[in-house]
C-alpha cells in the first residue's frame, strides 16, 4: 500500500517537474521570438533606399547652401560689389560666423563629380556594414513583423493554456510580468489544448 502511495507520488512529481519543462521550454520560445521581432525591427534598410536617402540628403544640401547665399544682394547696385559672402553676426556680445561649412559642402555637393565621388565612396562603406544582414524593404519588414508577432502570439496563449492546466492541477505557477494582456484576459475557450 505505502509502495504503491510511493510510486503514485514520484509519478505526479515527475509529471509536474516535465509540465514545468515544458513551460520553461515555451518561455524560451517566447524569448526567441521576441529576439526575432526586434532583429526584424532593427534590420538594415537595402542598400538602393539608403542610397535614395543620401540622394536626398545631398539635394537638400545644395539647395540649403544656394538657399544661404545673399543673392538678393547682387540686384543692390552698391552692395552687389561685396558680393556673395556672407559677414559674421553678433549675438548677446559674441561673433557667430555663419555655417561657411554647409555651404561650401552644399556647393561641393552640387558638383556632379564630386558628388559621384563622395557617392561611391559613401556606398562603399554602406556594402561593407552589410556584409552578412539582411536588409529588408519596407513591404517584407512589415510582413516579417506581422508573422513574428504572430507566432508570439501563438506561442504566449500556449503558455498560458499550459499555466491554466497546471493551477487547474494544483500547481501554483509564476505569469511573466510582461505576459501580452491580450493572453492574460482571454478566454479558456480560445486558447490551445495544453
Amino acid at each position: 500500500m505505502i509502495g504503491n502511495l510511493l510510486s503514485a507520488l514520484r509519478g505526479q512529481r515527475e509529471a509536474a517537474v516535465g509540465a514545468l519543462d515544458a513551460l520553461e521550454s515555451v518561455r524560451a520560445q517566447i524569448d526567441d521570438a521576441r529576439t526575432e521581432i526586434r532583429r526584424i525591427a532593427s534590420a538594415p534598410q537595402p542598400l538602393e533606399d539608403a542610397m535614395a536617402a543620401f540622394d536626398r540628403w545631398a539635394d537638400q544640401q545644395v539647395v540649403d547652401a544656394i538657399d544661404g547665399l545673399p543673392t538678393g544682394r547682387l540686384l543692390d547696385p552698391i552692395e552687389a560689389r561685396r558680393g556673395l559672402t556672407r559677414e559674421a553676426v553678433r549675438v548677446d556680445g559674441m561673433t557667430l560666423l555663419a555655417p561657411e561649412i554647409d555651404a561650401v559642402r552644399g556647393v561641393l555637393l552640387a558638383s556632379p563629380t564630386v558628388r559621384a565621388e563622395i557617392r561611391a565612396v559613401v556606398e562603399g562603406q554602406l556594402r561593407d556594414r552589410l556584409q552578412g544582414k539582411e536588409a529588408m524593404n519596407p513591404d517584407t519588414r512589415a510582413k516579417k513583423l506581422t508573422r513574428a508577432q504572430a507566432d508570439l502570439l501563438a506561442l504566449e496563449l500556449a503558455e498560458e493554456a499550459a499555466i491554466r492546466a497546471l493551477e487547474a492541477a494544483g500547481l501554483p505557477v509564476m505569469r511573466r510580468p510582461d505576459a501580452d494582456p491580450r493572453v492574460l484576459l482571454a478566454s479558456d475557450t480560445s486558447l490551445p489544448e495544453a
